[in-house]
């Protein structure tokens, strides 16, 4: 069983990356609308459990537009996906 679950939606938009909806422990969910002109969207989590209190960290894409055709353009301007909470 998790013993702390925390996640952090992050949406690549034209101007950059934009954080999203998130879940801090202790503090539940924080929610957020997607923006309008996303094109790609990934999901940062951090959970840790009581057998292994060493965080497992995960970043998963969890949403591609399928008419964007930049998406390789901004990534190229704006990098990766953020990688923190």
């Amino acid at each position: 069983m998790a013993i702390r679950n925390e996640w952090t939606e992050w949406h690549l938009t034209p101007g950059g990356w934009e954080r999203g909806s998130t879940r801090v422990q202790g503090k539940g969910n924080t929610w957020a609308d997607e923006p309008g002109d996303r094109v790609l969207s990934f999901v940062y989590k951090e959970v840790s459990t009581s057998a292994s209190p060493e965080a497992s960290i995960t970043s998963e894409e969890t949403w591609r537009s399928k008419t964007a055709t930049d998406i390789d353009a901004l990534l190229q301007q704006h990098g990766a996906s953020p990688r923190m909470l």
